[in-house]
């Protein structure tokens, strides 16, 4: 129990660092691949999903930057812990299921690494302390 805030402070670091890598390969595959005579990058609506997944991970990353500082200064609480482990693990899939889509159907394919991620994402929301769980004592610290 003493090493839990380290612990889901880990997978958050782990989560927004593979929510900005399925990005970065997404990024690269939307200027690469065409779709009506020209590159998906040509289309609103891929930059638009490319700019919010953008915005959400710099923000995540940001945070999760702070924590990271804070455990290394000796004060890093488990209701933060919490926080980063929740949103950077709910990021990851987000990101990973919007980069999927983007990949249309190669995104199943499990040669393309979106389709990996995809996989990999899901059980970050769980080990560690589920989402719930998170909520849960971030809940508890703000309403006790």
């Amino acid at each position: 129990m003493t090493n839990l805030a380290q612990e889901r402070l880990a997978i958050a670091v782990g989560a927004a660092a593979a929510a900005e890598e399925v990005l970065d390969v997404t990024t690269r595959y939307v200027k690469e691949r065409e779709a009506f005579g020209r590159p998906l990058a040509g289309l609103q609506h891929v930059r638009f999903e490319i700019a919010e997944m953008a915005t959400e991970c710099a923000v995540t990353r940001t945070f999760v930057d702070h924590c990271v500082a804070e455990h290394g200064r000796g004060r890093l609480d488990a209701v933060h812990a919490s926080m980063a482990k929740w949103w950077a693990t709910e990021l990851q899939k987000r990101v990973a299921d919007r980069c999927l889509q983007l990949h249309g159907g190669y995104g199943y394919m499990s040669e393309y690494r979106v389709a990996r991620a995809f996989l990999d994402s899901r059980v970050q929301t769980i080990y560690g302390g589920t989402t719930e769980i998170m909520k849960e004592i971030i809940g508890r610290s703000l309403l006790a």
